[in-house]
């Protein structure tokens, strides 16, 4: 009779440390901070700067990915000839477009840092040309002085920066002036994912036909994980990319 009692005691010391585990040392899910569709021509901030400098700019490396789409934009003079970031931790990486280029099927793009030794400095990380009129997937992916552009599942540049980029508290923000098109389903990991992480996460926001999804509303509570996988089965759910339905309607009879 006395060993049950030290069991429930056992059990119950199992399930405290298991609590523990969970709120102290399990790491952190992917977050999406941008799930719903935004317009690119205004900057929008999508995580506080406190959250973005422990989750982005800590010392374990990060990654930040999201599906962007190009099109139109500011072709002045003022706007037209500049690079505009398309998303950025301000005052410390951006990720950066040609703002109105006259190029109807892509636009030029680099990845600028603030690095620091002893004075603060920009480093430049050229990048392949972004496809304009369709959605991109994009990943960012840090690592100490090390980092890595992903498109659409293909490395496109992998670089080690000369100095140690800046660490100052500034929110994640996408979108600025001078730009077209749209952002969604920003995605944040407080460390730097493998290429294969990144592409499991590029196609839980797609549909067979590579339409993206939107998000659905259910959000369980940890200890439980976060079903924000798009879509499931049997939910009436729509792709963004789809075509608006057919307001008409089809005249049905026995007869015809």
């Amino acid at each position: 009779m006395e060993i049950l009692p030290l069991l429930l005691q056992a059990g119950v010391l199992a399930c405290i440390i298991y609590v523990i585990y969970l709120i102290v040392y399990r790491p952190s899910s992917p977050q999406d901070v941008l799930p719903s569709l935004t317009p690119l021509n205004t900057k929008t901030d999508v995580m506080l700067p406190d959250i973005a400098q422990k989750k982005i700019l800590g010392s374990s490396g990060s990654s930040v990915m999201g599906f962007f789409y190009l099109k139109g934009g500011d072709r002045t003079a003022h706007y037209g000839q500049r690079y505009l970031p398309l998303i950025q931790v301000e005052n410390n990486w951006f990720l950066e477009s040609m703002g109105g280029s006259h190029d109807k099927h892509k636009r030029a793009a680099r990845l600028r840092v603030k690095t620091t030794q002893g004075r603060v400095k920009e480093e430049i990380i050229d990048l392949p040309p972004i496809p304009m009129q369709k959605w991109v997937f994009i990943a960012v992916l840090r690592e100490g002085r090390r980092f890595d552009v992903i498109y659409d599942g293909r490395i496109v540049a992998s670089q080690r920066l000369e100095n140690y980029p800046v660490i100052i508290s500034s929110p994640l923000s996408v979108g600025q002036k001078g730009l077209g098109g749209s952002a969604i389903h920003v995605i944040v990991q407080e460390k730097r994912m493998t290429p294969t992480e990144v592409e499991k996460i590029h196609l839980t926001y797609v549909d067979s036909n590579h339409n993206i999804l939107e998000t659905n509303s259910i959000d369980m509570l940890l200890p439980f994980p976060k079903l924000s996988a798009q879509c499931p089965p049997g939910l009436p759910c729509s792709a963004l990319t789809s075509p608006p339905q057919n307001g008409m309607k089809q005249w049905k009879s026995p007869y015809a």
